[in-house]
């Protein structure tokens, strides 16, 4: 018994006349190939002339003409000679008038104020420099004058007290067996002479102020000078006690 089997084969369709190929179909498409690009350049062109129109038309706001107000510029006539100008105003005379004020009066002899000139050796003596003690060049003069400062109160000088004589305190011994030490800071009015006038304890250690105020009190200074003259000033002084 012989068994038949159906074979099924694709239809293929013979697309060859329907693809156009060769140089009929281009001649057949010329003329619609050419109105296309036409159409496109003209388009292209019309919108490049139309961007420069636009931008010819439009001006930004910088660049938009001024249209404030103009000045015309004229040129003037020349100036009139000097020939026809009017003479100068004439100033009449006026007597000078002497100054009254600061003018030399003539007056007696007897009337004449007697003047005193300083002599050379009156000179020198003034201008010599101030010592402590001594003659001569190491002299110091003392203004006899008892004016003295109070605490706080502002003295010009240009040297500041210089300690001559200087008197170390004594320790406590109550003090030294309880092994107190520290710095006794003073507040000292040094006089025209040298001398101490007044102490304040602005900074103290128990059981060390008392010995500090009595050996200060013992003190000599150089006095402080101001324009070459003694004054009365305040000054700080420490006191160290340390075994």
């Amino acid at each position: 018994m012989t068994a038949t089997r159906a074979v099924t084969t694709p239809d293929f369709t013979d697309t060859s006349e329907r693809i156009p190929i060769g140089a009929a179909d281009l001649k057949a498409n010329a003329q619609r190939l050419l109105r296309k690009a036409l159409i496109i350049s003209a388009a292209i062109h019309l919108g490049l002339i139309g961007i420069y129109v636009a931008t010819t038309i439009w001006k930004p706001r910088d660049e938009v003409e001024y249209t404030g107000r103009v000045i015309r510029m004229q040129t003037l006539p020349p100036p009139p000679p000097l020939s026809n100008a009017p003479p100068p105003p004439v100033i009449p005379n006026q007597p000078i008038v002497k100054p009254t004020i600061g003018t030399p009066v003539p007056v007696a002899d007897a009337l004449a104020p007697e003047q005193t000139i300083m002599t050379q050796q009156e000179i020198s003596a003034l201008n010599s420099p101030v010592g402590v003690s001594g003659s001569g060049k190491d002299s110091l003069v003392i203004a006899s004058s008892d004016d003295m400062p109070s605490e706080g109160e502002f003295v010009y000088y240009e040297d500041e007290p210089v300690p001559v004589t200087r008197v170390e305190p004594a320790y406590p011994e109550f003090a030294r067996e309880a092994q107190i030490q520290g710095k006794v800071v003073l507040h000292v009015l040094v006089g025209k002479d040298g001398r101490v006038k007044n102490v304040k304890v602005i900074k103290g250690v128990t059981g060390l102020n008392e010995e500090a105020v009595k050996a200060i009190q013992k003190w000599v200074f150089k006095p402080a000078l101001s324009n070459n003259k003694p004054v009365a000033v305040w000054v700080e002084v420490p006191m160290d006690f340390h075994f």
